[in-house]
């Protein structure tokens, strides 16, 4: 009696899991979001070992697979969660979301938005050829989108 499945203490896996994510959450809210956008290879390496790192703390000695597959229900539950109350509070998305940085208006380059950003200018030039353009001045607008991407208005 009182056998169970879980090789480590339920509350330990919820925990564990629980603290973990908002560990996580927190540390990529406060990351420049070109980091979290478009990964260059170090961006993929570092990626990689905060994953693992984070596998290692979420569970611990535990390789039992039900402790792993309620652990990755952990997981998908409060990523699940959070989708829905960004989509239902917009003041929780203010705080939880990146929001767009203006990086080129009317073809002068925000310098104070890239420095905040930690983007160079090399990787904003890097980006406008991807979208056609050679020059600045054909730009009115670059924005660094929440999710890491560069949208680029020309003008007209």
């Amino acid at each position: 009696m009182g056998e169970t499945i879980f090789e480590m203490p339920l509350w330990e896996i919820l925990g564990r899991g629980t603290l973990i994510y908002f560990t996580l959450a927190v540390v990529f809210r406060v990351m420049p979001k070109r980091l979290t956008g478009e990964f260059i290879p170090m961006d993929m390496i570092t990626l990689v070992i905060v994953g693992t790192l984070a596998a290692y703390a979420i569970m611990g000695e535990s390789k039992a697979l039900p402790d792993l597959l309620l652990m990755i229900g952990v997981m998908l539950f409060w990523d699940y969660l959070f989708d829905v109350i960004e989509f239902y509070f917009v003041k929780f998305r203010r705080v939880s979301e990146h929001s767009p940085t203006l990086l080129i208006h009317n073809g002068d380059l925000l310098r104070n938005n890239l420095r905040k950003e930690k983007l160079t200018e090399d990787e904003l030039s890097a980006n406008l050829r991807k979208h056609g353009f050679t020059d600045m001045n054909q730009v009115k607008q670059a924005i660094l989108e929440a999710d890491g991407n560069i949208s680029v208005i020309g003008k007209e």
